[in-house]
């Protein structure tokens, strides 16, 4: 019995999968590689896999952009997203912000048409935990990003979406949630590895051996991987020590962890 983690290479956009022993999956985020017309909503499909959940980390297009064709043609059993945001509020604040995509714009409708209730979790052996903070505290997408950490066999990683300093800072002050960055084994980079989701002070409580970043070509200094580099101990790959991953150099990574609390990491 084992779950493999995906992390798909999408470029500058979000899409992870959590696949089960039964081939049940959650899935975090739904993004789309716009170079090479790779969708997750054609591998599920082609896989014949079904969306036990799909948990929307961040509200901006890079992170939904292939939501359309996954409602369309795997359909989740349940959806998850930031539990403060209604779509009045979402809508609302987009057209502030600027032009509202077709992905946020479909969850943006089944939010207010499909999905009403609340989210049942069938856990399939892993324990969650998710976080997210209020439109009272931030206004911006970046800091509500609905946070979450999966745990399978005491190996633990954690999602945090596009989370910026000021969100992990408030975040900080919430016991359990430090209690999960200490069950870090894997951790995603913020904000695809950018600067701005940077914030050191959660290494206070987070030793990952593995740090993963999912994002294009390097286009500023602040996505190089070195911001991170020195905050993992790394695993062999090879005669190399590897301390960050990234979508951009090592193209979709998988993890997969064994009951006895074993794992292994693939780059294709």
């Amino acid at each position: 019995m084992s779950i493999i983690i995906h992390i798909f290479d999408v470029e500058h956009g979000a899409c992870n999968i959590i696949e089960t022993s039964n081939n049940k999956l959650i899935m975090i985020d739904c993004g789309k590689n716009l170079s090479t017309g790779w969708r997750p909503s054609n591998w599920i499909r082609n896989n014949n896999l079904e969306i036990t959940n799909l948990t929307i980390a961040n509200i901006d297009e890079d992170h939904v952009s292939d939501l359309v064709k996954i409602i369309d043609n795997c359909e989740p059993l349940t959806l998850k997203t930031n539990w403060n945001l209604k779509p009045d509020w979402i809508e609302k604040r987009k057209k502030v912000t600027g032009r509202i995509g077709q992905g946020v714009e479909k969850l943006i409708e089944i939010m207010r048409n499909k999905y009403t209730g609340n989210s049942i979790f069938v856990d399939y052996g892993l324990t969650k935990r998710r976080f997210c903070h209020s439109f009272n505290d931030f206004d911006d997408f970046n800091n509500l990003s609905l946070v979450s950490f999966y745990s399978y066999s005491n190996i633990g990683i954690l999602f945090p979406g596009n989370l910026e300093k000021a969100g992990w800072k408030k975040h900080l002050t919430n016991n359990e949630f430090c209690n999960c960055l200490k069950k870090t084994n894997f951790l995603l980079a913020s904000h695809h590895g950018r600067e701005s989701g940077f914030c050191e002070e959660i290494f206070d409580f987070c030793k990952p051996e593995l740090i993963i970043i999912s994002d294009e070509a390097i286009e500023h200094e602040t996505q190089l991987s070195n911001l991170y580099s020195k905050y993992a101990s790394g695993i062999m790959f090879g005669d190399t020590l590897r301390k960050v991953l990234t979508t951009r150099k090592d193209g979709k990574i998988k993890i997969e962890i064994n009951t006895d609390s074993s794992y292994t990491v693939y780059l294709s």
